[in-house]
């Protein structure tokens, strides 16, 4: 556990012995959930470690510009994790930052039964777990524009993300989404949909430590005006398509 801890501790996260036990039976749970679901393609406690656990505590880096300062400042957001999966990266956040105040969604019911169990095995406070699709909870009145921060670890295009993501953002928010190293030509891509659901130009920051997995390209989306209420649009569409700038919206 020495090397999560130190991981943390490179963004000014202190894991006390409560947090890491935690860590380590929210591990366990991966472990054996993955037996009955798809969870997550990582097995063992270093890969699971590395590429899980440390890659999500990247997001705790400090952004460029200063309008997301620190953990500190995170946990005491309100924060949504869109299409959470087994938890990654939003439940280790919540591990790290117990303070923040967060809501799991994901459309995959054995996933969203997952993240319950774990949630209540961890005891964690706080935290609230929904199944549904995001193109149809952002239409939800009590989840619209309502999250100081959103994240997701989706394996979408940005361009598809931003639609996704951005209307659950309130104005003066911020969306936060790791990428794989090499994301320049997906961050331009994905320029047009974020404006058009509110956002500035996208910041992009490389991370490559701490941990020994790949590097990130951590992009940060400050939401300035609200979402216009043609979007998101129904379910499939932000797939089927993408809002690029030579697209008409439908």
């Amino acid at each position: 556990m020495d090397k999560l801890a130190k991981a943390a501790a490179a963004f000014g996260v202190s894991l006390n012995d409560e947090q890491l036990g935690r860590f380590r039976r929210y591990y366990e749970l991966l472990e054996a959930g993955s037996k009955t679901a798809n969870l997550t393609g990582a097995h063992g406690w270093e890969r699971v470690r590395e590429e899980l656990f440390i890659r999500s505590l990247r997001l705790l880096a400090p952004a460029p510009g200063g309008h997301l300062s620190s953990a500190q400042w995170l946990n005491e957001r309100k924060v949504i994790d869109v299409g959470a999966g087994a938890g990654i990266p939003g439940l280790v956040l919540k591990l790290a930052l117990p303070g923040m105040s967060l809501v799991l969604l994901d459309s995959n019911h054995k996933k969203t039964a997952f993240l319950r169990s774990a949630v209540a095995e961890l005891g964690l406070d706080d935290v609230k777990v929904l199944t549904g699709r995001a193109e149809e909870v952002a239409w939800q009145a009590n989840h619209r524009e309502r999250y100081e921060v959103a994240v997701s670890r989706g394996v979408a295009r940005l361009c598809e993300l931003a639609e996704l993501v951005l209307p659950f953002v309130i104005p003066g928010g911020t969306a936060i989404i790791p990428k794989g190293q090499g994301a320049e030509l997906e961050i331009r891509e994905g320029q047009f949909a974020i404006e058009t659901m509110g956002g500035l130009p996208p910041i992009a920051q490389e991370v490559t430590s701490p941990g020994a997995a790949p590097g990130d390209t951590i992009v940060y989306i400050l939401k300035v005006r609200p979402t216009p209420y043609d979007y998101p649009r129904r379910t499939g569409l932000p797939h089927q398509r993408p809002l690029l700038r030579t697209n008409e919206p439908g």
